[in-house]
């Protein structure tokens, strides 16, 4: 297997980042050939500066030095972008191709022609989007893996070890404590935090890779309840074994890929978490401990919480174990191995 992807990087704090990188290093243990474009990455195999259409020479030198078909992972998902590179990696490697899609974006016409034409496989990460893609191409090939937590990593962390990473991160001991891990725009419905209740502590943890909105981030910064954190944590799991209660409010689309990784973190940790129906979320088993609601905004969030933080255990934990990285990479090389 091939693995080309334009998201291979060092901080995974941003979800297509996580996911493309997370899956390449475990398919490369395996035994795959990874090809990076456009970004620095000192694990991939090569690192190859392609134009936006994939249609350079050193790329395909690249791709030719591997053995297989090829794994395409686009930051973009689909676009008519990313419809034209896998139409040129099809022409121009002569290898079958497949595609993940971390979010579903409307396509026109040609778009959706393009990725007809390619003749491209598709993989994707929630039931919502396998079933849209699945009516646009209903007799391309498609698979939809469910991935996006170590539940090895995050995992559940005893009473002493929590009260050590408070101690660590400047947290109350004293407080119940919420969690938010993701990017500082409007779109993601974290304004929503500046209405809560202030007798609860929230700490947010917000990408360094991705633009802030500036005027957002100073309401957020007057809050004496709210700690924001900026850089980029390699041990993200101790927020949130320091944390008693995830928060994810997003409801409106293509403002987290479609399953939230942050929300699968904080299941592998076993938190309580309160969340709107988003993409995969809404797929999730019932468990105890999983608060699902159609909409979090500033005239309810206190009242929300307050119903989470009065059941006081949780199984969480169930459904990461659903949705560990090992599982989609057996997948994928099955897929992709395929007929070969």
């Amino acid at each position: 297997m091939i693995i080309v992807s334009d998201c291979l990087k060092q901080s995974l704090d941003e979800g297509s980042i996580k996911l493309a990188s997370t899956l390449a290093k475990k398919l490369k243990q395996l035994g795959a050939t990874v090809v990076a474009t456009n970004c620095d990455c000192d694990y991939a195999d090569a690192v190859v500066r392609a134009n936006k259409s994939y249609t350079n020479k050193e790329l395909y030198q690249a791709i030719s030095a591997g053995e297989g078909d090829i794994l395409y992972i686009p930051f973009a998902s689909n676009t008519l972008g990313t419809a034209i590179r896998v139409l040129h990696l099809t022409l121009m490697a002569k290898k079958k191709v497949s595609v993940i899609f971390t979010m579903k974006w409307k396509m026109n016409f040609v778009t959706w022609l393009i990725f007809y034409m390619s003749k491209c496989q598709m993989i994707t990460i929630s039931e919502g989007s396998y079933n849209f893609f699945k009516s646009k191409y209903p007799k391309v090939r498609m698979i939809n893996i469910k991935t996006g937590v170590d539940v090895t990593r995050f995992c559940i962390a005893s009473e002493e070890k929590k009260a050590e990473l408070r101690r660590k991160y400047s947290i109350p001991l004293d407080r119940d404590v919420l969690l938010h891990v993701g990017h500082l725009k409007h779109g993601r419905n974290v304004d929503a935090f500046l209405a809560l209740d202030e007798k609860y502590y929230v700490v947010l943890v917000f990408s360094s890779v991705t633009e802030k909105d500036v005027e957002l981030q100073k309401e957020l910064e007057k809050k004496k309840n709210i700690k924001i954190i900026y850089d980029y944590i390699p041990n993200i799991e101790e927020i949130y074994q320091a944390s008693d209660i995830y928060v994810f409010p997003i409801i409106e689309e293509n403002n987290s890929i479609d399953i939230p990784l942050s929300v699968l973190e904080a299941a592998g940790c076993n938190l309580r978490i309160l969340t709107t129906n988003y993409n995969e979320v809404a797929y999730f088993r019932p468990t105890t401990g999983l608060f699902r609601v159609d909409l979090i905004n500033k005239s309810n969030i206190s009242e929300l919480v307050d119903n989470v933080v009065d059941l006081k255990s949780s199984s969480t934990r169930d459904i990461a174990g659903m949705y560990d990285w090992s599982y989609a990479t057996e997948e994928l090389q099955k897929f992709i191995e395929c007929d070969r």
